[in-house]
C-alpha cells in the first residue's frame, strides 16, 4: 500500500508538471503575495518572546500560515498539527484527542502548552491539559500557528514541557471588513463563521470572531466493551457516540496602546466510550465552558525600552454525565478560575542584543463542585465529593538575553524561577546558539529544562475507592538538549535536521495503594530521543506558487529499558501543492505511520501502521478577490486503520478511525 501511494504521488507530480510548463508567467500581484507569504513563514515570535527569523532562533520551530491552512483544507487545529514533524494525534476513550510530541503522549496532553495570541489556555486546573476544549478549535479565524518543540518553561512557566503551540488569530488590520464562511462535510459536519474588523481614524480598532461547529462524529463500530468482556449486560456491539457541538466568540478591542481581548467557548460532546469503558448512549454528555479576558498595554519608555503589562482572568467549568452501566450514571462538575497579571520589560541594548525580563503572579481557585450518582440522569442524588476545593498562589520571575556577538552567530541565555504555594519552587534555565558557519548553512544547539505542575485532581482526589490524590506531589521535570542544522543549498529549498534527547523525571503516575486500588505519586522516568528531518522546495518561474515538502521523524522513547507502548517509531508526512494559475491549486498529502507496540503483558498483536492519502482543490480570490472555495477528501483510499486502546480498558480490539470523508468550504469577503 505504501509503495502504491508513493507511486500515485509521483505520478501526480509528473502529470501536473507538464500542465504547469504551458502556463503563463506569474503576474506582479501573485509575486507580491507569494513574497508576503514566504516572509510570514520565516518569522516566529513564540520561540523567544520577540520577533526573529526561524533560521536564527535556537528553538526547533514550525510556522503554519493561513495560506498553508487553506491549502491543506484543515477542518480544525488537529488537522494543522498532524503535519508538524514530531507531533501525532490519537483518539481517546472519552472523546478528546491526545497530542503526542516526540514519542511521548498522555491521555490529557497536559505536557503541551497551547496558547491563543500568547495567552496560556490551560484553564482546566483539575486535569492540566488544554485539549479538553481546544483540540478541535476551528481554523477559519487563524492567521498563523507557531509550534515550538522542546522545553519552554524558561519563558512560559508551567506545562510548557514538550512543546508550545501558539495560535495567532486575525486582527482588525487582517480583516478590514466582514468575512463569512461555511463548511459542510461527512458525519453531518457543519461549520459557520462570521468575522468583522475595522481600524478607526482615532487609533481605535476592533475585531470580532464567531464560530459554530456541529457534527455527529465518526460513529466507529464497537464490537465489545468492558461489560461484555466481563459477561455482564452490555449495549455492545454498537457505535461510538462522538457527537459534538460548539460555539465561540473572540474579541480584540484596542484604543491607542490599550488592548482588551479574550475568547469564550461552549462545547458539548459525547464520548467514544464512557469513563468506565462502557458503550454509551446519548445520555452521556460532556459540557465545557471556557473563557479568558485580558487587558494589556505596551508602554514606550524610550525608543529602545518598552514595558508590556497585562491583567487577566481565566475561567473553566465542566458538567459531565457519564454512563457507568446501562442503568448507572454519575455526574461530575466544577469551576476553575485563574486571576493575575504580568509585567515584561524589553530593552534593545543595541541592534545586536535584546534583554527581556518579567514577573508574573496568579491566584488559582477551584470550587462549585458537583458529585451525583443514580439510575437515571434525570434523578441523580448527591454523593461524597471526589475532589477538593483548592486555592493555589504562584509567582514567577524570568530573564532572557538574545545576543548576536557576530553577524552570523546568535546566543540565547535565559532562566525562570516559579514559586507555588502548595509544592514549592522550581528553576528552569535555557541556553543555546545558532551559528551560520557557511552562508546559507546554520548549526544550532540548545539545552533547557521544563516542569509540569501537579494538577488539582492529582493533588486532591478523595472519596474514591479506585483512585486517590497525593498532596505531597512535586512537579515533573524534563531536561532536553537539541542539535541541528538548517540548510538552503539552492534557491527555494530549505532543509533541516534536528537531533533531540529528553530525560523526563519524577513522572506523576499511578501506584498501588492500601486505601485504594491506586494513588498518584512521583514515580518513574523515561528517555525520549530521535531525529527530525524536514525539507520544503518552493518552485519559481512557471511553477510559482507550487511547492513540495516532506518531514520524517525517527523516535525512540524508553521506560525501564523498554520502548513505550502506543507510540510509533517513525512517522512521515509528504505534501505537494500545485498552482494551476493565480486562482486554482491542488493539494495532496500522505501520512505514513509505523506500527505501535503493546504494553508488557498485553498479548494482543501490535497495532499495525498505516498510510493515509488526502487530496484537495482550492480556488482563491475569485469574483473580484471576494470568494474562496475548497473541497477536500480525507483518507481517499478508504483505508481502515486504528488508534491503540490501552490494556486497562478491557476492550477487545482498538479504536477504529474514520474511513473516507469529505469536506467543502466557501469563504466570502465584504
Amino acid at each position: 500500500m505504501i509503495k502504491y501511494l508513493y507511486t500515485l504521488l509521483v505520478g501526480a507530480l509528473v502529470l501536473n508538471s507538464s500542465a504547469f510548463a504551458e502556463s503563463s508567467a506569474s503576474n506582479d500581484d501573485l509575486e507580491k503575495e507569494l513574497a508576503y507569504l514566504a516572509a510570514e513563514r520565516q518569522v516566529v515570535v513564540t520561540a523567544s518572546k520577540m520577533e526573529e527569523h526561524v533560521d536564527k532562533t535556537i528553538a526547533t520551530t514550525t510556522v503554519i500560515t493561513q495560506d498553508d491552512i487553506q491549502h491543506i483544507g484543515a477542518r480544525n487545529l488537529l488537522d494543522v498539527l498532524r503535519l508538524v514533524p514530531g507531533i501525532g494525534i490519537t483518539q481517546t476513550q472519552i472523546g478528546i484527542r491526545e497530542i503526542e510530541v516526540r514519542g511521548v503522549k498522555t491521555l490529557l496532553s497536559e505536557k503541551v502548552q497551547i496558547m491563543l495570541n500568547g495567552h496560556p489556555l490551560d484553564h482546566n486546573l483539575q486535569n492540566a491539559g488544554s485539549a479538553w476544549v481546544y483540540d478541535d478549535l476551528p481554523v477559519d479565524t487563524i492567521k498563523r500557528v507557531e509550534v515550538v518543540r522542546g522545553p519552554g518553561s524558561a519563558l512560559y512557566g508551567a506545562n510548557a514541557f514538550l512543546a508550545v503551540i501558539n495560535i495567532i488569530t486575525q486582527n482588525a488590520k487582517d480583516l478590514n471588513g466582514l468575512h463569512t464562511s461555511a463548511g459542510w462535510g461527512s458525519f453531518d459536519t457543519q461549520q459557520y463563521r462570521a468575522s468583522w474588523g475595522k481600524q478607526f481614524k482615532n487609533s481605535a480598532e476592533a475585531a470580532l470572531h464567531f464560530n459554530f461547529t456541529d457534527t455527529n462524529g465518526i460513529n466507529s463500530p464497537i464490537p465489545a466493551d468492558s461489560l461484555s468482556v466481563q459477561g455482564l449486560n452490555s449495549a455492545a456491539p454498537g457505535k461510538s457516540q462522538l457527537t459534538e457541538g460548539r460555539y465561540d466568540l473572540e474579541w480584540q478591542l484596542g484604543y491607542q496602546d490599550f488592548k482588551l481581548d479574550g475568547r469564550y467557548i461552549n462545547k458539548k460532546t459525547g464520548a467514544f466510550f464512557g469513563t468506565a469503558t462502557v458503550l454509551s448512549d446519548d445520555r452521556t454528555q460532556q459540557e465545557y465552558s471556557d473563557y479568558f479576558l485580558r487587558l494589556s498595554r505596551t508602554w514606550k519608555i524610550q525608543d529602545k525600552f518598552t514595558v508590556d503589562t497585562q491583567l487577566f482572568h481565566d475561567f473553566f467549568s465542566m458538567d459531565n454525565i457519564w454512563q457507568l452501566a446501562p442503568t448507572q450514571f454519575a455526574r461530575f462538575g466544577l469551576q476553575d478560575t485563574r486571576t493575575g497579571g504580568e509585567i515584561q520589560a524589553n530593552y534593545h541594548l543595541s541592534d545586536a542584543q535584546t534583554l527581556i525580563s518579567g514577573f508574573s503572579y496568579a491566584k488559582e481557585q477551584q470550587g462549585n463542585l458537583i458529585d451525583e450518582a443514580g439510575l437515571d440522569p434525570a434523578h441523580l442524588m448527591p454523593i461524597p465529593s471526589t475532589t477538593e476545593e483548592r486555592i493555589r498562589r504562584r509567582w514567577g520571575v524570568y530573564f532572557e538575553d538574545v545576543w548576536d556577538p557576530l553577524k552570523n552567530l546568535r546566543i540565547t541565555l535565559g532562566a525562570r524561577y516559579d514559586r507555588y504555594s502548595d509544592f514549592g519552587g522550581t528553576f528552569n534555565p535555557r541556553m543555546g546558539f545558532n551559528w551560520e558557519f557557511i552562508k546559507n548553512y546554520s548549526l544550532k544547539f540548545s539545552y533547557g529544562t521544563a516542569y509540569r505542575a501537579p494538577a488539582f485532581g492529582e493533588l486532591g482526589a478523595v472519596n474514591n475507592p479506585v483512585l486517590l490524590g497525593n498532596p505531597t506531589l512535586k512537579p515533573e521535570e524534563v531536561k532536553t538538549f537539541e542539535a541541528g542544522i538548517i540548510a538552503h543549498p539552492v534557491a527555494g529549498l530549505t532543509t533541516q535536521v534536528t537531533y533531540y534527547h529528553s530525560a523526563i523525571n519524577r513522572i506523576i503516575s499511578l501506584v498501588p495503594d492500601q486505601a485504594a486500588i491506586s494513588r498518584y505519586d512521583n514515580k518513574g522516568s523515561l528517555v525520549s530521543e530521535g531525529v527530525e528531518l524536514e525539507t520544503r522546495y518552493d518552485f519559481d518561474g512557471n511553477l510559482q506558487g507550487s511547492y513540495i515538502s516532506a518531514n520524517h521523524v525517527l523516535q525512540h522513547s524508553t521506560q525501564l529499558n523498554q520502548q513505550l507502548a502506543d507510540v510509533p517509531r517513525h512517522r512521515t508526512n509528504l505534501t505537494a501543492n500545485w498552482a494551476f494559475d493565480n486562482t486554482w491549486s491542488s493539494f495532496a498529502h500522505i501520512l505514513i505511520k509505523g506500527n505501535t507496540l503493546r504494553n508488557p503483558g498485553d498479548t494482543r498483536n501490535n497495532v499495525p501502521g498505516y498510510a493515509l492519502f488526502d487530496v484537495g482543490l482550492l480556488g482563491k480570490n475569485m469574483f473580484g478577490q471576494k470568494v474562496d472555495i475548497s473541497f477536500n477528501v480525507y483518507n481517499l483510499l478508504d483505508k481502515r486503520y486504528y488508534d491503540p486502546a490501552p490494556t486497562s480498558l478491557n476492550f477487545i480490539g482498538d479504536y477504529q478511525m474514520a474511513g473516507r470523508a469529505f469536506f467543502g468550504h466557501i469563504s466570502l469577503k465584504f
